[in-house]
């Protein structure tokens, strides 16, 4: 009489695991993928605009330098060495003697847009 419910409580086991396995793998819901940083309603209003490349981004690129140039320059459109680290573009300022080639004491954003093709930056 044992071995008979032992044979049972066996076979019931395996008719339930085979059950419950079959149910698990129906009931997989697959979910997207999203930012774990951004709720879902701020991600719906955001609007995603595709990368630039190319020509597209070396514009974008000249027409940002060239905007915080000119903020720092004002309306001379000259920059000096102290000007540049005032406003924040220490990059003009540590290599400002490279950038001023004609060693007047400030710079134009052409003499600035010289010195970064003459370094490789792709600009055009």
């Amino acid at each position: 009489m044992a071995r008979k419910r032992l044979i049972a409580a066996a076979l019931a086991t395996l008719v339930l695991g085979a059950a419950g396995r079959a149910f698990a793998a129906s009931a997989t819901v697959e979910v997207p993928m999203r930012d774990p940083w951004v709720p879902p309603e701020a991600a719906k209003k955001a609007r995603v605009e595709p990368a630039s490349r190319g020509a597209t981004l070396a514009q974008e690129v000249d027409r940002k330098l060239r905007a915080r140039f000119d903020a720092a320059a004002g309306p001379s459109g000259r920059l000096t060495r102290e000007g540049a680290q005032a406003a924040g573009l220490g990059f003009i300022a540590q290599h400002f003697d490279a950038i001023d080639r004609r060693h007047a004491g400030r710079v134009s954003y052409e003499d600035y847009r010289q010195f970064l093709l003459s370094r490789g930056a792709h600009l055009e």
